[in-house]
């Protein structure tokens, strides 16, 4: 497999990166909107992860897939899905006349009646989907090219499984406003500084993937980002850096780590001091681009 799994913060994945409630149902209709999305149609997510974006739009009553390779993902969106009354509907890989019986992942199914709602969710690595062409009308990828190391062919996979006339929806957020960003600012510097890097084995941004598919003769439209608020403090911003939490630390050599985390807890002392652990508002967007197939 040529995918990052995140396997390893399974456990923290919601609590560091998850979504208010609010904004979480806000992300589901603007994707439902900009889909065009009526009942009937079907949706595929890569890097479907604990369903911070599938739980809600799935909810609103649609016929949703999802794929990753992470297992322990996988099983933190069945806790939700079971929690929510969602049933389980055991019929095995190739019941279904898109499933590429060729390729025989692990598949789990489940069904919301009062939701009018299916969740099919399948491991797999997006560089070889076990989908047969054409299968969906909708495919939604959230902040996962950069995280496989031949994402063109990741990207050739989703536009293969997607109908004529079918969509794909490249999806990110970031933060906006908030001093807070100096955190990851400075983190990058420190990490320079000690002879490391940031980066993931995929593609290095948005842009690039957007210059990809126009040379495929592909072309993207970016909506009007969506807004909210969050509060979080400096020392929990750190920590996502200090204690590995995001994707672009697990790599970094242990002494060049250790040297970089020890400057940025330094200089946080020195610029938050006692506001360390007083929560301050951090502006969050989330941008959804078009591709029409």
């Amino acid at each position: 497999m040529s995918s990052v799994s995140f396997d390893p913060i399974a456990h923290l994945y919601d609590a560091t990166r998850g979504y208010p409630d609010a904004a979480a149902l806000q992300i589901a209709q603007a994707i439902e909107q900009a889909a065009h999305a009526t009942a009937q149609t079907a949706f595929l997510e890569v890097g479907i992860g604990t369903g911070r974006i599938a739980f809600p739009l799935a909810s609103l009553g649609h016929t949703y897939t999802g794929i990753d390779i992470s297992h322990k993902m996988l099983a933190e969106l069945e806790k939700k899905l079971r929690m929510d009354a969602w049933l389980e509907d055991e019929r095995p890989w190739g019941s279904l006349p898109d499933e590429n019986t060729a390729l025989v992942p692990s598949v789990q199914r489940f069904v919301n009646e009062a939701k009018q709602s299916s969740l099919r969710l399948v491991r797999s690595d997006m560089t070889q989907l076990p989908f047969r062409d054409a299968a969906f009308d909708a495919a939604v990828a959230v902040h996962v090219f950069h995280l496989v190391s031949d994402w063109q062919l990741a990207v050739r996979e989703v536009l293969r499984v997607l109908r004529p006339g079918g969509m794909l929806l490249h999806c990110w957020d970031k933060n906006t406003k908030g001093d807070l960003q100096l955190i990851g600012n400075q983190w990058s510097t420190f990490l320079q500084e000690a002879g490391g890097n940031t980066r993931r084995p995929g593609a290095t941004s948005t842009q690039e993937v957007y210059n990809w598919l126009r040379a495929q003769g592909f072309q993207s439209e970016v909506l009007a980002p969506l807004f909210w608020k969050i509060d979080v403090t400096p020392r929990r911003a750190i920590e996502n850096f200090t204690r590995r939490y995001m994707s672009g630390t697990w790599s970094i050599p242990d002494n060049i780590f250790s040297v970089a985390s020890e400057r940025l807890w330094q200089w946080a002392n020195t610029y938050y001091g006692a506001q360390i652990d007083t929560p301050r508002t951090q502006d969050r967007c989330f941008i959804i681009s078009t591709v029409k197939v």
